[in-house]
């Protein structure tokens, strides 16, 4: 493959005016998608939204009908004039798809082969050193797996295998589609912190599908949000937590006094009971001087709490029209 440091460009993906249809559906319209090196990106959209098209476009499995792709810098349909015979699939450039790694809905694996047997088969297909299937094994935590048949593993196991499959060869860019459908909690978490770390470990930016969107909050480090063929938002994960706004409860020793001096202040809130106050649509970076006014007008505040909205809440309530 292409070191890390050849004609890198300034992101790992671009998409640029993608369309897609199929027969009189339009899947994709105009979608303009950037995912920055480093990332972990997680691509969120209801079903049906285009999300598996837009994997399939990335992947070179599907030809966009219009538009370009770019991965690493390059142009994946640059030969877009190239249509395999007898079809009018454009061929993608298979020499810079050797950049990514995918695992496309749920992993095929050999369950008779142990780890290391089925490793060694990717080896072989991509023509790499032997040493490459303990490097992999060691980056999803599975060394002292590599002897085991697969039929023994766990779903959760069977996944962070599949992932070090993809891994084989080191590429700059992963795609998953859907990586912790289906796994306990126990395999979520290890494939959380797994793809958290990926960056880190290896180099390799990481864009992810999901519909577990109480995972993108603990995973990602940036999101965007498929609607109707088009990127509807687009956000830092960092940046969308701290736009927030939050209700917050105050146990207070007079809930009607201190709702008199909120009120005062222009917060808008409302008293639960004698000792409980509710205070509505507050920014995260004024919970401090909230505590500052009641302390300062001589409110006993015992404690407070944060009824902040969730990933979950927020997304379904942007896709509810």
């Amino acid at each position: 493959m292409l070191s890390q440091s050849e004609n890198r460009g300034e992101h790992a993906l671009v998409l640029n005016q993608i369309s897609k249809a199929y027969a009189d559906k339009t899947v994709l319209n105009q979608l303009n998608l950037t995912v920055p090196f480093g990332s972990v990106f997680a691509f969120l959209g209801n079903n049906g939204e285009g999300k598996s098209t837009t994997i399939r476009v990335l992947t070179g499995l599907e030809a966009p009908d219009n538009g370009s792709v770019s991965i690493c810098g390059e142009s994946l349909y640059g030969r877009r004039k190239v249509p395999l015979p007898g079809t009018s699939r454009v061929v993608p450039d298979y020499r810079i798809l050797a950049r990514l790694g995918g695992l496309i809905e749920a992993p095929s694996l050999y369950p008779n082969l142990t780890a290391e047997e089925f490793l060694g088969i990717g080896c072989r297909i991509k023509r790499l050193p032997k040493t490459e299937i303990r490097r992999v094994l060691s980056v999803v935590s599975m060394l002292d797996a590599a002897k085991r048949v697969i039929a023994q593993f766990s779903l959760g196991m069977k996944q962070r295998l599949a992932i070090a499959h993809t891994l084989l060869g080191d590429p700059e860019v992963l795609i998953l589609d859907e990586p912790t459908n289906g796994l306990d909690p126990s395999g979520i978490r290890d494939i959380r912190e797994l793809l958290k770390a990926l960056p880190a470990t290896t180099g390799t930016t990481v864009f992810f599908s999901t519909h577990n969107l109480d995972e993108v909050e603990k995973m990602a480090s940036r999101f965007a949000v498929l609607k109707d063929g088009g990127i509807r938002f687009e956000s830092d994960i960092s940046t969308w937590q701290s736009a927030q706004q939050f209700n917050m409860s105050l146990e207070v020793a007079d809930a009607e006094a201190a709702q008199t001096v909120l009120q005062q202040h222009g917060y808008t809130s409302k008293t639960i009971n004698n000792t409980l106050v509710q205070v509505e649509h507050l920014a995260r970076y004024e919970q401090p001087q909230l505590h500052a006014v009641l302390v300062r007008a001589g409110i006993e505040l015992f404690q407070s709490y944060q009824n902040k909205r969730s990933l979950e809440q927020w997304f379904t309530n942007e896709n509810t029209d």
